[in-house]
């Protein structure tokens, strides 16, 4: 357990400033940089295409650490800011997935959005015993069971300002988490257009930072003549083509275009034609646009400047790189592009950042919340054995079990046979014996197994799932209530968020509902492998 949790325990470590102090004193600001689906060998793969100001400066002036790695499954976002935030894995911060389904309450949750009392600023309730209204579930960190990073900075530096800037929500909420004095993020709205938001949970939301999104165009209407668009204001966001040395695609060999996945009318390959806000987010520009809130709100707060003395803190978390590469995967022409030009962003936010606060008051820390898989068809077509398993129901809004995907119909009604319990394809949904699969974790339905039946239910299911191609390992919650299972399965498990079973897939395999396209999730390194940079204030080379 104790070497296990060796990254997340010298994360902590690190951002609680830990080292010693610069001869000035303690950093004035402290900035954590999080990039959203970056393997520990992309600063490497992609070094060529670099310029001087962003990953190399951190390498060439700061420390890299080459072998930062999670040690738990579910390699996911909200599971590994968590990790960043509160040095603890899913069996202590309780953040097992980015959602898992609640048995008590009978719900699925957002790791993300949690039970909040209306004007409770800050605070979270000790328990939710029935479940919640929509209005008093909201972003926040209430689902975080760990004591947070903001809450340890806070401890020993009142007075600091700690504030979060993701795309996503839980990368602004979870890596900060309780305590903090605000987080933002985008929240795209049902016409394409996306503003940013800054939960009422949080005691100090600035209007400043908020009219950012206004004053970009993101809310504007079509028609409206009182406020520029956004692609108005930025016309080179309206077509994201290839910057690498033409020819393009000699660039990436091992590329497959008809592997790609379309979203948002972005099409499968160069030259991408960006329509709206949310094609925005699956393209580069969308971190171009995260960091200039960055630099608004380090402006509002005057972070770096707190006039107690004391350091402040900045979560930033580049989610763009996650939204394309799971849609292009790592191999693709455009992740090298989306990488050149997320290390041209980073340079403008460390230039950024330098101008108002010398570099010797200055710390930044950059890493990964996971890494990714490659596509299965890139694996194949290099000769290492890779496919997909298909056990969601997300993004098909089934209404019964006959709209599920197969392999979870045979599923359910294998095991329906086994309990002698009558199912077909019009049952609803509501009643299918398999709740549903939030990787890694496969919930039974406790309305329809009773407790009685359930070990047997999930000793079944085990041994089903074992045949399925791919599946490499199968847990059940009884192991994990008993600990036998690997340290990767317990550092994630809780027994009240975690699955009946917990599923290990084979290496090169993902569990994915798209014909093209990758994830990540799995506990081995092209999942679990992330870079981590520290660099500034008292850092030696």
């Amino acid at each position: 357990m104790q070497r296990a949790a060796r990254f997340a325990a010298a994360m902590l470590g690190f951002l609680l400033l830990a080292s010693a102090p610069p001869p000035g004193g303690s950093p004035k600001l402290v900035v954590v940089i999080v990039v959203d689906q970056m393997p520990a060998g992309y600063l490497d793969r992609f070094s060529r295409f670099f310029g001087e100001r962003g990953f190399a400066r951190l390498r060439a002036e700061g420390r890299l650490f080459t072998g930062a790695r999670y040690s738990h499954t579910a390699t996911l976002t909200g599971p590994g800011h968590s990790v960043i935030g509160t040095g603890a894995y899913p069996e202590s911060s309780g953040i097992v997935g980015n959602q898992w389904f609640d048995r008590k309450l009978g719900t699925e949750i957002n790791s993300a959005v949690g039970p909040w009392k209306t004007g409770a600023t800050g605070q979270c309730p000790a328990a939710s015993p029935e479940p919640a209204s929509p209005a008093s579930r909201v972003p926040n960190p209430c689902n975080l069971l760990s004591r947070s990073l903001a809450e340890r900075v806070k401890q020993r530096y009142p007075a600091s300002r700690v504030v979060g800037v993701a795309l996503k929500d839980r990368a602004a909420i979870l890596t900060p988490g309780k305590g903090a004095d605000a987080a933002y993020w985008l929240e795209s709205q049902p016409d394409d257009s996306a503003l940013f938001a800054c939960s009422a949970y949080y005691p100090d939301c600035r209007e400043r930072v908020l009219a950012y999104s206004h004053e970009e165009g993101l809310d504007a209407k079509p028609g409206d003549p009182s406020r520029m668009t956004l692609f108005q204001r930025h016309p080179a966001w309206r077509d994201w083509s290839c910057s690498l040395p033409s020819p393009c695609e000699t660039q990436c060999p091992d590329d497959l275009a008809s592997a790609h996945a379309e979203q948002a009318g972005l099409g499968r390959s160069f030259p991408h034609d960006v329509k709206n806000v949310t094609a925005l987010l699956y393209t580069p520009f969308g971190n171009e646009l995260l960091e200039g809130l960055a630099e608004r709100v380090v402006e509002t707060y005057q972070l770096g400047a707190n006039p107690h003395g004391e350091p402040d803190l900045l979560v930033v978390g580049f989610s763009s790189t996650d939204y394309f590469g799971h849609l292009f995967g790592p191999d693709s022409c455009e992740t090298a592009d989306g990488m050149k030009r997320l290390d041209a962003t980073v340079g403008k936010l460390l230039d950024f950042l330098t101008e108002r606060v010398d570099r010797e008051r200055l710390r930044v820390f950059l890493t990964a919340d996971h890494g990714v898989t490659p596509q299965p068809w890139v694996s194949l077509k290099r000769g290492i054995p890779a496919g997909r398993v298909d056990l969601s129901d997300r993004g098909r809004d089934p209404k019964k079990i006959g709209d599920l995907p197969l392999l979870r119909q045979r599923i359910d009604f294998e095991l329906a046979r086994h309990l002698g319990i009558k199912e077909d394809g019009d049952t609803p949904l509501s009643d299918a014996l398999i709740r549903g699969y939030r990787e890694p974790n496969l919930y039974l339905n406790t309305r329809r197994v009773d407790p009685s039946s359930a070990p047997r239910a999930r000793a079944w299911v085990k041994e089903y799932l074992l045949r399925v191609e791919g599946v490499a390992e199968v847990y059940t919650w009884d192991e994990a209530m008993r600990r036998k299972v690997p340290a990767s399965v317990r550092l994630a498990f809780r027994p009240d968020r975690s699955g009946d079973l917990i599923i290990q897939l084979k290496p090169g395999w993902i569990e994915w509902d798209e014909d093209a396209g990758t994830t990540h999730g799995q506990p081995y390194d092209a999942d679990a492998r992330v870079p981590l940079l520290v660099w500034g204030a008292g850092v030696a080379p």
